[in-house]
């Protein structure tokens, strides 16, 4: 006998990403999306719809972030298993999903079959970190150190800032940033503000310098 179909939810706030994403899974027998969402409480509602084996959770998007919106799934649809799908390869957000209730953790530029396993292993009730994720995790624990941390207690950066910190660092401006992130330049502006103050900078100069410094410290651990 056949087994039906794992039923899945994805949240993610990149449209293009999602529609590619909903289409090959679309096309996986054992693997039916049966809603999307483009932001947290969005997702929070198909959800709670939809009552969904899997959820596919992005971590940076407008409203709630993929993390915070793993408790509140825990508590409308205590049924549905959680796997991030995220850009972020810091091992503090790893740490985080894996600790707040989610069962998987792909990064993006992860083979497209490593999400397919995940969907399959974590509704089974297994735990599935991908290779590059694993590695990350590792590696932080032999070095002792997470690289994508901020320099010190009570100034870690958000998700949303440290992909904000990555594109200033290779020299993007405030419109380009906006054009690859989907939101406003004004957007742009407060979170290259915030990210200012918590990094003690005074101007854009020398916000670049540290993000830069910062980056090379990265490739060299």
């Amino acid at each position: 006998m056949t087994s039906p179909p794992i039923t899945t939810v994805l949240v993610d706030d990149h449209h293009l990403l999602r529609q590619g994403i909903i289409s090959l899974l679309s096309e996986l027998g054992d693997i039916k999306v049966v809603g999307e969402a483009g932001d947290g409480i969005a997702g929070l509602r198909v959800i709670d719809s939809t009552k969904p084996d899997v959820a596919v959770l992005d971590i940076t998007m407008k409203g709630l972030s993929g993390i915070e919106m793993i408790p509140r799934i825990k508590s409308i649809s205590a049924r549905t298993r959680i796997v991030m799908y995220t850009m972020h390869e810091n091992p503090d957000f790893i740490q985080q999903a894996m600790q707040a209730g989610a069962r998987g953790f792909v990064l993006k530029f992860d083979p497209a079959t490593e999400l397919e396993s995940a969907i399959r292993e974590v509704h089974k009730g297994q735990i599935h970190l991908s290779p590059t994720a694993s590695a990350k995790i590792i590696d932080s624990i032999i070095t002792g150190k997470n690289p994508a941390a901020a320099p010190a207690e009570g100034t870690l950066l958000t998700p949303r800032e440290q992909e904000l910190s990555n594109l200033i660092a290779q020299g993007f401006d405030t419109a380009k940033i906006s054009t690859i992130l989907f939101i406003s330049p004004k957007t742009v502006r407060v979170h290259r503000a915030n990210i200012m103050k918590k990094l003690s900078c005074q101007t854009t100069s020398e916000l670049i310098v540290r993000l830069r410094d910062q980056l090379n410290l990265q490739s060299s651990i």
